[in-house]
């Protein structure tokens, strides 16, 4: 693994944002969905160790996880009728010249039933969490391998992704509640132990994942062309990341199948992935000598 060494006496960040069509979840970063982030850092220490314990910082993670374990239960088809009028929808603005791509567009169609479908929750976070999780993973499943298509293809599919997300919903949410309490425990034993290795991502005060996957997931969000940052940290130390890369990410507001998905513009928000506490770099290179 290639090791990022950064010295300096006066330092600061500059980052360097463009827009960024909505990706779906990054594999390299627990498939997590992180386009729509405010701000993400890679934590350690007494730091780290604090966020280990603050409510609710493991549920976009933990309604990942437990979306991909429900696949199994909550197995019903599309509704035909809510197929039908998106695909109907979609195919039209094919017809006007509109550039759909499913893998852009197939979560910002789904994700717009998740106020309805929580609205009576007792927990509406964790509800909300649950369903883009599973916006996001059948939209996953349906998109990922269609690379190349008409614009009618990727219309069916994004249509299917996101209608069958929207059958399943239920189903994905009762069966994530009963697991989401010992999910949550078990990601908080985790952090905690990263925390005195070599760190955690935090996105937005969310946990995401820690140790040796970081390179991979930091290097995974630059390759996503979301956006890049230069980094200078002020003191002296040894990160590991990778091939020292360290990304920033845009957001684009939602989009359905039935917008454009490559052409569309909508407001950024800038994202710094930083090495936050020099008391981080420090335990670090302590624990190296």
């Amino acid at each position: 693994m290639a090791i990022a060494r950064t010295t300096a006496i006066v330092a600061g960040f500059s980052a360097l944002i463009w827009a960024a069509e909505a990706k779906a979840g990054v594999p390299e970063c627990g498939d997590l969905r992180l386009e729509g982030a405010g701000s993400c850092e890679l934590r350690g220490s007494l730091d780290c160790s604090a966020s280990c314990d603050e409510f609710g910082v493991y549920k976009k993670a933990c309604a990942t996880k437990l979306h991909k374990t429900c696949r199994s239960e909550c197995t019903l088809s599309a509704n035909p009728t809510c197929q039908d009028e998106c695909t109907v929808q979609c195919e039209a603005d094919c017809d006007l010249g509109v550039n759909v791509i499913c893998l852009h567009n197939c979560f910002g169609e789904c994700v717009g039933s998740c106020d309805a479908s929580c609205a009576g929750s007792a927990d509406p976070e964790t509800c909300v969490a649950s369903c883009e999780a599973t916006c996001d993973g059948e939209c996953d499943t349906r998109c990922r391998p269609l690379v190349e298509g008409s614009c009618y293809k990727h219309c069916i599919e994004c249509c299917g992704g996101s209608c069958t997300a929207q059958a399943n919903m239920d189903c994905q949410t009762v069966c994530q509640e009963e697991e989401f309490e010992e999910c949550e425990h078990e990601f908080r034993v985790d952090c905690q132990g990263q925390c005195s290795g070599d760190g955690a991502i935090f996105c937005d005060g969310e946990y995401v994942l820690g140790g040796t996957q970081i390179p991979a997931c930091v290097s995974a969000l630059a390759r996503e062309g979301i956006a890049q940052i230069d980094l200078d940290i002020d003191g002296e130390g040894t990160v590991d990341l990778g091939d020292g890369t360290a990304a920033g990410l845009g957001k684009v507001g939602g989009k359905g199948c039935a917008l454009a998905g490559g052409n569309a513009k909508g407001g950024l928000t800038s994202l710094a992935l930083g090495l936050a506490a020099l008391g981080w770099f420090a335990g670090r290179r302590n624990r190296r000598r």
